[in-house]
């Protein structure tokens, strides 16, 4: 964000020409400081909004104790507009648990294979080249229900999902917790502390059996 400051004395002489003389000068170096910051401005915007290539299987990888993650343009890359993501979900694999965003909305466009969504209450099946806008305020969950892989590009408007998905792996390994139950309980946390609402009470009977804790060994 860009804080201006602007301020200025006039200062008056005794006469109207030391009068105008002052006011003249403060007009150019006020035109000058202008242009200057007009031209810092123009410097850092273009910065920021450089062209980005990101070639197949290239980009960040976010650790990320769900499915495979590579982030592909950053928050700060688009100025804090949106957050690009490929996921790639296993085949019968859970993605998020049932959850409501107060603070942004979540874009999903399939890649490859099919992917299963809590929308509005009732269960659905995208494929490939299908869309789901799914937005703040409203519960949704999504995994993959498949027997084949599926791939996909998953956008959020804002900063704050990005800083909660590369919190998670942090948050975990600093409190160690040794059952399901506490890394629902970790992530449930820090989900909220971004403004995200975990709801377990209405995953759908479809999707439970890929979210039930692993049988012991």
């Amino acid at each position: 964000m860009f804080r201006i400051i602007l301020g200025g004395v006039l200062a008056f002489g005794a006469g109207m020409s030391a009068a105008a003389q002052d006011h003249s000068a403060h007009a150019q170096h006020q035109a000058h400081d202008e242009h200057s910051e007009h031209e810092e401005h123009a410097a850092n915007h273009q910065h920021h909004h450089t062209d980005k290539l990101v070639s197949a299987e290239t980009g960040a990888t976010v650790e990320n104790p769900f499915h495979p993650v590579r982030l592909l343009l950053s928050s700060e890359e688009s100025m804090g507009e949106v957050t690009i993501y490929e996921f790639i979900l296993p085949p019968k694999s859970p993605g998020s648990p049932p959850h409501t965003h107060s603070q942004e909305d979540e874009y999903f466009y399939v890649l490859e294979g099919t992917l299963d969504l809590l929308s509005e209450g009732s269960v659905k099946r995208i494929s490939d080249g299908d869309f789901a806008a799914l937005k703040r305020g409203n519960a949704h969950m999504f995994w993959n229900g498949s027997d084949t892989e599926t791939q996909l590009l998953m956008i959020t408007t804002g900063a704050s999902f990005e800083q909660f998905l590369q919190s998670v792996s942090p948050r975990l390994a600093e409190g160690k917790p040794t059952s399901p139950e506490a890394v629902g309980a970790v992530i449930g946390q820090l989900a909220a502390e971004h403004g995200i609402e975990i709801s377990m009470e209405m995953m759908p009977a479809a999707a439970a059996p890929y979210y039930a804790p692993p049988e012991p060994e």
